[in-house]
């Protein structure tokens, strides 16, 4: 019996030791399996990783060097191949979905963007061989497009999109493509030593340009005697003079026929930098785009897409498949609002003030003008504009390159009408009330200090009135302050203060005061008659200022033909109503400060003086102001800005007279 126990604890034990090893075998192989797995899933991570990095230095670690040599390249010859060809079709952003399946096959789908737009759902198919103790890629010329043999070639043809025009309302151009002159030499043509100095110097001084900037172009490797050498572009509309060696040939340009009048709107174009390039893989060394004003805001529906095809050559120049085919799409047509002669008379109107002026339908919104002056041309910057002319625009205290259609000034007088709405409707102001005013300075207590209101006209029987015809600062100032703070804002928060307007241009919106309250009865009593901190772009005026002619409903500016008016009611009809009549008298009347345009048409106005000045007493400097508008059916509303009149020599009201008169054509 002892015998037979001892031989089953034998067998048992045996058996046991079976059931270990067999356990071992089994975990070493799932640890096998399980290292492999991982070594086939590091590859295929790498693989897609190298290529969505592009980092194609690491492809020779990654690939069976049997592959490469079988395709026909080295370790050098492959990795230059990738960068050539996805180089050379702009492909970035790349998006890749993969799997490795039982059979050591890597599949995987990828989605990347090329210089004609994006390829979608590339896919791919290799084997992973097993070398020494990792896992490579069996390579073939397939892995860089499905198709395509070692010896092909990738090729791709572009055919680019004509960039959209932006036309005004009747269709006439404001930004468009043309042809302009390109001026060179054909190096022969100069002489040799004294004559040739001689010429290139002729030469620099005609054309703007420097000795040196010619000399390095004629030392260009690609020069020969023979061949024709360019030197500048010249701007769309200017002349070709005769210069002895120079000629000249035709190249495609942008092209604006309002230069100057219109350089704030329109903006203008620019050829690509390598910074262009890599934010959008799309564009080309040679492409232009917007670099401001619409010419940047509508970009993409102006330039539209380029078309061409990404194709598979082979070593006999033949197609062998295409990769990728894209119809070109011609750029939009951008349709403003603006009427170009009108920008023109607006721009000339204003001689050589510096200022602006912006004309606008109050019941559409539609802008009709938008003018800053002085400007810029921007035919100028599409060919490439030279140092010495940019500096000529820099350097002008002026300031050319402001665009004062959406600098905020302060409204001065012209925002008066706005207050005796808000007065109105309080319930403070009346027609008949009639302020007692001694003199032509005023403050409210002593606690004022030194700082007074001052007045133009001394008049000692004020009212509501007699106020708008001859702008008194006093009498609004004691309206508001009668009002109080919080009436007279909750009044002016019904405008379009802090507001952002839905428009192609770049603008801070207008404000009222520094901070959401007045920090004094002062700043208060200033705000009343357009000062203060009151700050308002020539637009938000033209805006804010509509209610005057529609009848108390306020109208959004718009500049883009067709959108529909966005309106909100401010003031009540028979506010309007009441105060319409004296603005026009503001007009007609013989002791109204706009009394030069009367005769003008039946035109309704309000004039206005801002003074900058750092210090009570002290004369600063003054812009003049006016707005005007159609009395009869609020056709239009005119906002112009002189800056620094005194040293114009001429009002706003006095400048903006040849824009009344065509706008009360355009009425008839």
């Amino acid at each position: 019996m002892v015998y037979m126990k001892k031989k089953w604890m034998w067998i048992a034990g045996f058996i046991a030791i079976l059931l270990v090893a067999a356990g071992s075998v089994f975990g070493y192989q799932q640890w096998n399996e399980t290292k492999t797995k991982e070594k086939k899933d590091r590859v295929a991570q790498e693989w897609v990783a190298m290529l969505k990095e592009q980092s194609f230095e690491k492809i020779p670690g990654l690939v069976t060097k049997d592959s490469v040599e079988q395709a026909g390249y080295t370790e050098e010859s492959i990795v230059e191949k990738y960068k050539a060809i996805f180089g050379g079709i702009g492909v970035s952003n790349m998006e890749i979905d993969y799997e490795v399946d039982e059979e050591d096959n890597l599949e995987y789908i990828a989605t990347f963007d090329t210089v004609l737009g994006t390829i979608s759902e590339i896919r791919y198919k290799t084997k992973l061989i097993e070398n020494e103790d990792d896992y490579k890629i069996d390579w073939t010329a397939e892995l860089i497009f499905p198709g395509m043999l070692s010896d092909d070639k990738i090729r791709y043809t572009v055919n680019e999109a004509k960039r959209g025009e932006i036309v005004d309302r009747l269709g006439s151009p404001l930004a468009f493509n043309t042809i302009t002159y390109q001026a060179g030499v054909v190096p022969k043509d100069l002489g040799e030593g004294e004559t040739r100095t001689a010429k290139i110097v002729a030469i620099a001084e005609k054309l703007w340009i420097t000795v040196d900037f010619i000399e390095g172009q004629l030392g260009q490797s690609w020069v020969q005697e023979e061949h024709f050498v360019p030197l500048k572009t010249l701007p769309y509309g200017a002349d070709t003079p005769a210069i002895e060696a120079v000629q000249y040939q035709q190249v495609d340009t942008r092209a604006y026929p309002l230069r100057e009048a219109a350089a704030h709107i329109t903006g203008y174009v620019g050829e690509v930098n390598a910074e262009d390039i890599e934010k959008d893989p799309t564009l080309q060394a040679g492409d232009v785009i917007g670099r401001t004003g619409l010419e940047l805001a509508f970009e993409k529906e102006l330039r539209g897409q380029n078309g061409g095809e990404i194709y598979i050559e082979t070593a006999n120049g033949e197609k062998r498949a295409t990769i990728q085919k894209i119809e070109k799409q011609d750029g939009q047509t951008i349709e403003v609002t603006i009427d170009a002669n009108l920008q023109q008379t607006a721009f000339d109107a204003l001689g050589n003030a510096a200022g602006s002026t912006v004309v606008m339908e109050p019941k559409t919104g539609n802008l009709l003008a938008l003018v800053s002056k002085p400007s810029y041309n921007p035919n100028q910057f599409v060919v490439g504009i030279s140092q010495s002319e940019y500096d000529a625009y820099n350097n002008d205290e002026d300031k050319p390159f402001i665009s004062r259609i959406t600098t905020r000034y302060a409204p001065g007088s012209t925002f008066k009408p706005i207050t005796a709405s808000i007065g109105l409707e309080s319930g403070v102001t009346t027609v008949d009330e009639t302020h007692q005013i001694s003199g032509l300075q005023w403050q409210q207590d002593a606690s004022w200090g030194s700082y007074k209101i001052s007045r133009v006209s001394e008049t000692a029987n004020v009212n509501l009135r007699t106020a708008l015809v001859k702008s008194d600062n006093i009498y609004f100032a004691q309206e508001a302050l009668e009002m109080g703070e919080e009436t007279f804002r909750e009044g002016l928060n019904k405008l379009t203060f802090g507001e952002s307007y839905e428009l192609p241009l770049t603008m801070e919106p207008a404000q009222i005061s520094n901070k959401e309250v007045f920090e004094s009865e002062i700043l208060l009593a200033d705000t009343a008659y357009g000062q203060g901190q009151l700050l308002m772009s020539p637009i938000h005026m033209a805006a804010n200022f509509s209610v005057l002619a529609n009848d108390g409903v306020l109208t959004y500016p718009n500049l883009i033909a067709g959108a529909k008016a966005k309106t909100k009611e401010v003031f009540v009809k028979e506010t309007i109503d009441t105060i319409k009549p004296m603005l026009v008298e503001v007009v007609t009347a013989p002791e109204g400060t706009a009394h030069e345009l009367n005769g003008t048409g039946n035109i309704a106005a309000k004039t206005g003086t801002a003074e900058l000045k750092k210090a009570q007493g002290e004369r600063g400097v003054e812009n003049s102001l006016i707005t005007v508008f159609d009395a009869n059916d609020s056709s239009y509303m005119a906002v112009s800005i002189v800056e620094d009149h005194r040293a114009v020599g001429k009002t706003a009201t006095q400048l903006i007279k040849p824009v009344i008169q065509y706008l009360e054509l355009l009425t008839q």
